[in-house]
């Protein structure tokens, strides 16, 4: 990806700003069905929670940037879950850390609660009415610093329908790169008729066309 592109024309993090503005927040929200309470949560109609995503959607927190031309163990290791998270989620959204509490354990497991506000999503959409600001729960050894107020993520979500809450995510540091990569890969998907982030609407009006209905 070449990034001496935003020398002449915005860049992804002058997007991510205007993408955190909740005059934008209608353009996230899209057309699916409302949510009752606000909270994120599945859409009517999502598929069942599929536990071999677990440790795709962890509910925990990558600390730093996935490496793009790494070659180590452990980068490649990265790099394919990346791949994996971005072909299996059902949104991936810039979200702004506004608040971190400290860690508690529940059930015997660490967690952290993180407050943010839900920007602009770079693949689906996210139920009508969602509230810009949500509570995040991280599980795992992870932590989320203090020092993380104020930064943007990405969000990569998998929706859960019937859990508490009813979806799974993971969190990761919105480096520049990465988020052009998403772009560029999202694009070049529909170009090629290959994302399908309709929910079937696109194929039940091709049925119709195709069957004169």
């Amino acid at each position: 990806m070449d990034v001496r592109r935003a020398a002449r024309r915005p860049g992804p993090w002058a997007s991510i700003a205007l993408g955190l503005s909740l005059a934008s927040w209608s353009a996230l929200a899209g057309c699916r069905r409302a949510s009752n309470s606000g909270e994120l949560g599945a859409p009517t109609g999502a598929s069942t929670w599929d536990t071999r995503l677990e440790q795709l959607f962890d509910d925990r927190f990558t600390p730093s940037a996935v490496e793009l031309t790494g070659r180590a163990p452990g980068d490649v290791l990265d790099q394919r879950r990346f791949s994996q998270r971005l072909g299996y989620a059902n949104v991936i959204l810039l979200v702004r850390v506004d608040q971190v509490w400290s860690r508690t354990l529940f059930g015997g497991q660490p967690q952290q609660r993180v407050e943010v506000t839900l920007g602009r999503a770079l693949r689906g959409s996210l139920p009508r009415k969602t509230t810009p600001s949500q509570v995040l729960v991280l599980r795992g050894a992870e932590e989320l610093p203090a020092d993380a107020v104020g930064r943007v993520m990405l969000m990569f979500v998998a929706w859960a329908p019937g859990e508490i809450p009813a979806y799974h995510h993971h969190l990761m540091p919105a480096d520049e790169n990465v988020v052009e990569l998403i772009e560029a890969m999202v694009r070049h998907a529909r170009k090629e008729g290959k994302l399908d982030e309709s929910d079937g609407r696109k194929k039940r009006r091709k049925r119709g066309a195709d069957t004169g209905t």
